[in-house]
């Protein structure tokens, strides 16, 4: 059986995460589209606090791409979240909707919240497709091009 693993992102990992989140691939399915540098990266890891949680997902030893789920509003019961997929060879590969649903099980049963919210480009078809597989209703938008979705346990 192929081993799965999430870890939560370190010092160590900011720089893959930086890579990743600059890649063509990515970088033009975000809503921020802007190039990150090394001080950028530097300054968001130690802006995270408690809440925030970011995990980067691994397949048979292989980093994949990061999970998160940021922006949490405990009062509330709720969290943003998001995912990419850094690896380009797995961009369609069921590892990254395992990690989202690893994700939603902490957030739900563990952190006790109960519901999530993406914040999509509407030209993304693949994050589209994955929220509407994951059971996301659209809300509203922010942008034209900019969709705001909702997912409740």
């Amino acid at each position: 059986m192929t081993e799965i693993l999430m870890r939560k992102v370190e010092i160590d990992d900011i720089q893959l995460l930086r890579y990743w989140r600059n890649s063509e691939h990515v970088r033009t399915r975000m809503v921020l589209q802007d190039y990150i540098g090394r001080e950028e990266q530097r300054k968001w890891f130690e802006s995270l606090c408690k809440k925030n949680f970011y995990y980067i997902y691994s397949l048979a030893s292989l980093d994949v791409g990061c999970v998160y789920c940021k922006n949490i509003d405990y009062e509330k019961k709720s969290f943003e979240s998001g995912i990419f997929c850094g690896n380009f060879d797995y961009l369609n590969h069921w590892i990254n909707i395992f990690a989202c649903v690893r994700m939603y099980d902490f957030a739900f049963n563990q952190l006790g919240l109960d519901r999530s919210y993406a914040t999509i480009l509407l030209n993304n078809t693949a994050a589209l497709r994955l929220n509407n597989h994951l059971g996301y209703l659209k809300i509203g938008e922010i942008e034209s091009n900019v969709g705001r979705f909702i997912l409740e346990k």
